[in-house]
């Protein structure tokens, strides 16, 4: 179990500096691209293009960074009148169908990858293979995959603990 969290621990540092250095590239782009267009008064065409593919993988990423500490937007309505066993079944509910959305995401993100890879589609601005800007669904989907199983065993091995310590 500490290697699966050291590991997931990686998994998340990693997560956290691509999205500092995405924020960053759609900082610099966006503001350079209103620069540009005030003061130079050219349009820089390739920052739309970058900056909607990237706020995919940032949006997915920090969506998937949410659900490692169980912060995914949720109703309370309900699992705050359940008991603790009735919380823990409405929790593995809730994994497995986000599990099984998040597959999907990631299966039709891969399939459109591998589309785009057969098909040779390149962006219109940039030029680049289109694949690399579908990439980001699949990535961000496996990692919300990950941390979702994640929140999943910490709070189950968390009651455990707390079970153990009740019955002392």
């Amino acid at each position: 179990m500490k290697g699966y969290k050291k590991l997931m621990d990686i998994v998340a540092m990693v997560e956290k500096t691509v999205l500092v250095v995405t924020m960053i590239l759609i900082l610099v782009l966006t503001v350079g691209n209103v620069f540009s267009r005030k003061v130079i008064h050219q349009s820089w065409s390739f920052t739309e293009e970058l900056v909607v593919a990237v706020f995919v993988l940032i949006t997915l990423m920090a969506a998937a960074l949410a659900a490692r500490d169980g912060e995914l937007v949720n109703l309370s309505l309900i699992p705050d009148r359940l008991s603790v066993k009735g919380q823990k079944v409405l929790l593995t509910i809730n994994t497995v169908l986000s599990v099984a959305f998040t597959a999907v995401l990631f299966k039709y993100g891969l399939d459109k990858v591998i589309t785009q890879l057969e098909n040779g589609k390149r962006t219109f601005v940039l030029n680049w293979p289109e694949w690399i800007f579908w990439s980001f669904v699949p990535i961000g989907a496996a990692c919300m995959v990950l941390h979702i199983i994640e929140y999943f065993v910490d709070y189950c091995a968390k009651s455990k603990k707390d079970k153990e310590e009740q019955e002392k």
